[in-house]
């Protein structure tokens, strides 16, 4: 049972509470002996006085002792609550009162508590020696009941306190049993499961909703290996399926050697779209694994942009899509390699979805402390919807891209990630059959 954080918990709210109503009634319960206590001292003083003030000196030398009237026998009156003794100045015993225990004489004077017996010693004429006393018995009495009401007070306070304690326990303790079954739910495979924030004390709201997010980023992640499990299984098989078709049809009967290298050339083409596909995957996990390391160093952005425009300038052609291209001077600390793939990714898009006779805009700018590259197409543009998710991997939008050049999906994802690995932005607006607008701002050297 103690196992259960709820029985631990009311265990030690039960320890505190009993420790608490323990010492609050031993308190009480001294306080209220220590106030009997000084009562029997009051009255042990005036009987104190009452004594020596009845001590008459003789001519012999020796004392007469009137009594006070409460130490005076009389018929019918109850015997007399204290006791008494008196020494003379020699310690012989001069009076004491008809008791049936020996009175020792004190050593000092001052109250003091003997034998269960609480007594008073004074000094008076002639060093004589007056002591009163009174039996205790009947205070520890009374203290010993009031301890016993306040025990069974504590008590039944205490098991109040437990019920209410094991109530408000399990009441506090009901969100985090419902964060436990949200999880226990996601765990079976349920990755739609939330905690109900409204049903969460204040206290541990916060928690629900940092696990709700996380949940969220969870439920995220498994849809997007889900869909990159899937997009990297199809595009992978539509290269080998088309190996497969050939070699088949090649190996099915003899061939003229323009039908082999027909055959060859279709599967070499093939082959070359499963090796850039598992390249950028390579490039991706990688980067996941934070396995790949950037090799910075100052370096112009134009400079990258110029060459990229070299090797990408005859599938303009091919396009017939013209150039126009500004590029100022704007110096940044990057990996040149990663960057010239961030470029050669954004312009090939830009001329691969461009339109025959289209015109490609790009230019390089510095900007405070960015350097920014912008590059603009008069292409066929993306949808409103498709836009947000243009540089999720393997994404692309279904009527703008899927009939044009057979792309993975996997570039502009690519792309997103060198901005980001070297602390720059970008963005991309777009226009369905007018055009895209992609804007990358990266940190200057200044």
């Amino acid at each position: 049972m103690l196992s259960s954080l709820r029985a631990r918990l009311l265990l030690w709210y039960t320890l505190i509470l009993a420790l608490v109503i323990a010492t609050f009634a031993g308190t009480v319960c001294y306080l209220f002996w220590r106030s009997l206590v000084d009562d029997v001292d009051q009255g042990l003083q005036g009987s104190a006085v009452g004594l020596v003030e009845g001590l008459r000196p003789t001519d012999f030398g020796d004392f007469d002792l009137v009594l006070p009237l409460e130490y005076r026998e009389i018929d019918g009156a109850p015997p007399p609550l204290t006791y008494y003794a008196v020494w003379n100045g020699a310690g012989e015993l001069i009076d004491r009162s008809a008791i049936d225990f020996e009175i020792p004489m004190p050593a000092a004077t001052g109250a003091r508590t003997h034998d269960g017996r609480r007594e008073l010693a004074v000094t008076a004429v002639n060093g004589t020696i007056v002591l009163v006393g009174r039996d205790l018995r009947e205070i520890q009495g009374e203290v010993l009941g009031f301890a016993t009401t306040a025990a069974a007070g504590g008590i039944v306070a205490l098991a109040l306190s437990l019920l209410g304690g094991w109530f408000l326990v399990g009441r506090a303790l009901a969100p985090v049993a419902r964060i436990s079954q949200a999880a226990a739910r996601m765990t079976a495979g349920d990755l739609s499961a939330r905690i109900a924030i409204e049903r969460t004390e204040n206290e541990l709201e916060q928690v629900a909703l940092a696990l709700n997010q996380a949940f969220d980023r969870l439920h995220l992640a498994v849809d997007n290996e889900r869909r990159f499990t899937a997009d990297a299984s199809h595009e992978l098989r539509t290269p080998l399926a088309t190996i497969s078709a050939e070699l088949e049809w090649a190996l099915a009967r003899e061939r003229s050697s323009d039908e082999y290298r027909r055959c060859l050339d279709t599967s070499s083409r093939a082959a070359q779209r499963m090796r850039s596909v598992v390249e950028r995957l390579l490039t991706l996990a990688r980067a996941d694994a934070a396995e790949m390391s950037l090799q910075k160093a100052p370096v112009g952005l134009g400079p990258i942009v110029q060459d990229a425009l070299g090797i990408l300038r005859p599938l303009a052609e091919q396009k017939q899509v013209a150039i126009d291209a500004e590029l100022g001077a704007a110096t940044v600390v990057g990996d040149r390699d990663r960057l010239t793939d961030l470029v050669t990714n954004l312009l090939s898009n830009a001329i691969q979805y461009n339109h025959p006779g289209g015109q490609l805009r790009v230019d390089v700018w510095p900007e405070g402390d960015a350097a920014c590259l912008r590059v603009r197409d008069t292409g066929i543009g993306i949808s409103a919807e498709d836009l947000p998710r243009i540089f999720e991997r393997f994404y692309r939008a279904d009527k703008a891209r899927t009939t044009h050049s057979g792309g993975a999906g996997l570039g502009l994802a690519i792309a997103k990630w060198i901005v980001d690995a070297h602390g720059g932005q970008i963005a991309c607006e777009s226009v369905v059959g007018k055009g895209t607008d992609i804007l990358v701002r990266l940190p200057r050297v200044t």
